[in-house]
């Protein structure tokens, strides 16, 4: 199945929809433009909110932040918490991006604490965009159903991973200033 998942989403284009160690997420190539633009068309979501990357581990979380972030304080924070449901937002590095963005300095990035999502991020060469499953302003879906009776059809392809038991999304903390903001509050308290 794993095979399977990393084959679409290599495919140009191909969102999936998955279960996250938060919620169901709607995931897709980073780097695909036409993927993202997907993801924002199947939500119904504002330009101008910003997608998170998922990445498999902080190595390559260096590759997407500007040097002044990596800190000795905020590398303590992503290993104290990562993988896990905190998302941590930095400055960007460069444009390279952009298209996740929509003209923000800041990007949200977060390590899943799922060994599927993990183990998928290990067999592509790309981080993932992604972004929780349901449309703009209503609840996350939490079961493989309601997901099914949405959007199939729709995203390329859906993963069963049951139902969500624990469906708080996860903690949101900025740190593009070297400071820690809290901007959403998940299961994991850290202020």
């Amino acid at each position: 199945m794993i095979c399977d998942i990393i084959e679409k989403l290599k495919t140009p284009g191909a969102v999936v929809a998955i279960r996250t160690d938060t919620v169901y997420g709607l995931i897709c190539n980073a780097f695909d433009k036409l993927a993202v633009k997907k993801i924002y068309d199947i939500k119904k979501r504002d330009k101008r909110k910003p997608l998170s990357l998922f990445v498999k581990d902080i190595d390559e979380v260096e590759k997407y932040i500007s040097d002044e972030n990596l800190t000795i304080e905020n590398i303590s924070l992503m290993k104290k918490y990562w993988p896990g449901a905190i998302t941590m937002i930095f400055k960007k590095k460069d444009d390279t991006l952009s298209h996740l963005t929509n003209g923000m300095i800041g990007i949200g990035i977060r390590i899943p604490n799922d060994k599927d999502l993990l183990d998928i991020m290990k067999g592509v060469d790309f981080p993932l965009a992604e972004t929780s499953c349901n449309i703009s302003n209503e609840e996350p879906y939490i079961d493989y159903e309601s997901i099914k009776n949405k959007f199939e059809g729709i995203v390329d392809m859906i993963v069963d991973g049951g139902k969500v038991e624990n469906n708080v999304p996860s903690t949101v903390i900025s740190l593009e200033a070297n400071e820690m903001i809290l901007i959403r509050q998940g299961e994991i308290k850290v202020i």
